[in-house]
């Protein structure tokens, strides 16, 4: 039941760590996610050279990480104001940040008149840009539009232009109204639809898209997130067994793509961008976890643990993440049948493992697998507060990329008694 990492730990190099940083703990391994980010990387431009990764930060947003990213030449896909902050932080410039989401914040005309490509997403942000471009009629405003599509995806999706209501043709026209603001670029992006079938779909209608719609070559298409990434067999065999492979999504899209703009010189040709998250960040962070002790309650057996499904990942609920158990040599271990992982948190559905089978015991440290999509940046302050992480860079050493957060961090804007700041 339990999976291989890559890397061989042992129990004291574990404990040390958490000695060090607390428990729990992300763990990052730096070589890994570069070898899987090239990978695909390489996939399709073996295809189509014009082709380049944008970060999708709602994902994972850690600096460090980001930072990998702008080293290995990829972009910043951002759909908040914060985000959008961070990547600047990063050392991002404009021009290569996409500016998606469904409700853009207050900076969003900043961000436009500073040169970064905003993707039309709604009607109400298309007044926005037009009030900006009469305001500004001497500054070039670059955008993108997102459009809604049917990939046979099962369900309507909430994002994006319609271009069979009739809303493109308006936004088309409206943009064509002014000659300051300048399209560029057409993006989509449907979730829940990783199958290989679906980037087809993606590539093929949103080439006739541009073809039917543009009197030109955009400067690029953007298909989005959704792929499968480089799986542990333990959740693969979750998803049906048969996981596709960066070769096959670049043989299904970037044929496609080599198809249609080939033949033009490579400056003309559009920009392919894919948005990947969990793609290539979540099965290259770990979480340890240490086991506070065993309980068990009319018949049933649960390992109590200092993490909760928050740090784990919310999907933890739907699948089986793949773990390591390591011992501490407590001779008390026993062997299970069947025991719960049970979080700290007073929710009875805080079961970052079911039913694991196998030795395990009190003090034991448990490495869960695939945590670094979401789960670092989107657990709540909830009953306690983010723990740290830390990264094991390619010459194996280990430096922190977050600190554990402090009840201070926590509490910092609450208004107490007499305080009355802003």
């Amino acid at each position: 039941m339990a999976s291989n990492v890559k890397r061989k730990y042992t129990f004291n190099q574990l404990q040390n760590w958490l000695d060090r940083y607390g428990s729990p703990l992300f763990v990052f391994d730096v070589k890994e996610f570069k070898d899987n980010y090239f990978h695909l990387l390489d996939s399709f431009r073996a295809i189509y050279p014009k082709y380049n990764i944008a970060q999708s930060y709602k994902t994972n947003y850690t600096p460090k990480i980001c930072s990998l990213v702008k080293e290995y030449g990829g972009l910043a896909e951002v759909v908040s104001d914060m985000e959008y902050k961070i990547a600047k932080n990063v050392g991002y410039s404009d021009k290569d940040i996409i500016y998606n989401g469904p409700i853009k914040g207050p900076m969003m005309e900043k961000f436009l008149l500073d040169g970064c490509v905003v993707n039309i997403d709604n009607l109400k942000e298309l007044g926005r840009i037009i009030n900006l471009a009469k305001e500004h009629f001497d500054k070039e405003l670059r955008v993108g539009i997102r459009v809604n599509l049917d990939i046979g995806q099962g369900f309507v999706s909430r994002f994006g232009v319609d271009p069979d209501n009739g809303d493109l043709e308006e936004v088309l026209s409206q943009i064509e109204q002014y000659k300051n603001i300048h399209l560029v670029g057409l993006h989509m992006h449907i979730g829940h639809s990783r199958g290989v079938q679906y980037w087809a779909e993606r590539a093929k209608q949103m080439i006739e898209l541009a073809d039917k719609y543009l009197d030109f070559i955009p400067e690029f298409i953007d298909i989005g997130s959704g792929m499968f990434g480089v799986m542990d067999p333990f959740l693969a065999e979750q998803f049906g067994g048969s996981i596709p492979t960066y070769d096959h999504y670049a043989q299904a899209v970037a044929t496609v793509f080599r198809q249609r703009y080939g033949h033009l010189p490579l400056d003309k040709q559009p920009w392919l961008y894919t948005e990947p998250g969990t793609t290539i960040v979540s099965a290259y962070m770990y979480l340890l976890s240490k086991v506070y002790g065993i309980k068990k309650i009319r018949g049933k057996n649960f390992a109590c643990i200092d993490s909760c499904i928050f740090n784990v990942s919310d999907m933890c609920r739907i699948k089986k993440l793949p773990i390591e158990i390591y011992s501490n040599g407590n001779k008390k271990r026993e062997n299970f049948e069947s025991i719960d992982l049970v979080g700290y948190t007073c929710l009875e559905y805080d079961v970052p493992f079911s039913e694991y089978s196998g030795e395990i015991g009190e003090g034991d440290i448990v490495l869960f697998k695939n945590v670094g999509g979401y789960s670092l940046v989107s657990k709540p302050a909830f009953i306690s507060e983010q723990c740290a992480g830390i990264m094991i860079n390619e010459d194996q050493s280990i430096e922190l990329f977050k600190r554990k957060e402090k009840v201070e961090d926590v509490m910092l804007t609450y208004v107490t008694k007499g305080d009355h700041n802003e």
